[in-house]
């Protein structure tokens, strides 16, 4: 099965399932969690940076 990647993102994060994308979240919910994503990934970035 190929998904967008979008979804497959969400769904290898566990932030949700593929089920609740299909039947409980929308498009607009499916944004906010990559939003998610991408601060939690920023912030790792950050807090990994060496020390000056």
């Amino acid at each position: 099965m190929n998904l967008p990647r979008s979804i497959g993102a969400v769904v290898s994060r566990r932030l949700a399932t593929l089920h609740e994308l299909q039947t409980v979240y929308g498009a607009e919910d499916l944004y906010n969690l990559l939003e998610v994503i991408a601060v939690d990934s920023h912030n790792e970035r950050e807090l990994n940076k060496p020390r000056k």
